[in-house]
């Protein structure tokens, strides 16, 4: 069996044809809320008619980042999070703080902001807002600055490998939506602590949604708390395979595999 490339909005390809689809690299959907409508719809209408991985369920639900207040109500110690829909005030926190939509992936549309700043977070909430985007504020991890984040990869339900990922955001620096192009990324080891929020985090959106064929859960620590979940990444996450190159991408084919 062969496996090809195809586009998810190239009307000519017959889904129904491919025993198995895998999400991978779809960095389109989230540039408008038009263009998200489609892409979850398309995800409904192939999962119906193949076998779509991650299952539709899981990808509607991860498209929109408020997916944290089911997370947070099933036990899972998430970033703090305020949201702030359209026509809704807000008032900035009197920290650093993050703002950015609920539909982003990459840095889109994110920027961190100093507390004298609040002009210009001001702008860029009303920008959003005009597009129809919620919003979501979240004060500055500090512990980014010297830890970075820790995103834990899981294959089947099953963790493979983990890397981290050094501070990227800049207070003062604005919006930089290719914030994936400076990444530095190191192999690491998660903790124990680590693993358990991680493996916390994905039980609950897998009894939320479904099981999943991979998954990334990023984690910061945060004062008081510890490990918290600042996103899990079930679409589209870069899944770092180079970093575990002797074992990483036999484990995710043999998960694949698995399913034909």
């Amino acid at each position: 069996m062969i496996a090809t490339a195809e586009i998810w909005t190239d009307t000519r390809v017959d889904w129904a044809s491919f025993p198995l689809v895998v999400v991978r690299g779809t960095w389109d959907y989230f540039t408008d809320l038009g263009r998200l409508e489609e892409f979850q719809e398309w995800a409904r209408r192939v999962d119906r008619v193949t076998r779509l991985v991650n299952p539709a369920p899981v990808i509607v639900w991860n498209t929109d980042k408020r997916y944290l207040i089911d997370l947070e109500a099933a036990g899972v110690a998430v970033v703090p999070t305020s949201w702030v829909p359209p026509g809704h005030p807000w008032q900035p926190p009197d920290v650093e703080f993050v703002v950015k939509p609920t539909v982003s992936a990459g840095g889109f549309e994110t920027a961190r902001y100093r507390p004298g700043e609040c002009d210009e977070a001001e702008q860029h909430v009303r920008r959003l807002h005009q597009a129809g985007h919620t919003v979501m504020v979240q004060p500055y991890v500090a512990s980014v600055d010297s830890e970075g984040e820790t995103a834990l990869v899981y294959f089947g339900g099953r963790f493979s490998h983990a890397i981290n990922k050094a501070q990227l955001l800049v207070a003062g620096a604005g919006i930089d939506d290719q914030l994936w192009e400076n990444e530095r990324i190191t192999i690491s080891r998660p903790s124990d602590a680590q693993r358990h929020v991680a493996e916390v985090a994905l039980a609950a959106s897998e009894t939320l949604t479904a099981p999943t064929t991979y998954a990334r859960v990023d984690l910061v620590t945060t004062p008081g708390v510890g490990p918290a979940v600042s996103e899990i990444e079930l679409v589209e996450p870069g899944l770092f395979l180079r970093y575990a190159a002797d074992t990483a991408p036999a484990r995710f084919a043999d998960v694949l595999v698995g399913l034909l």
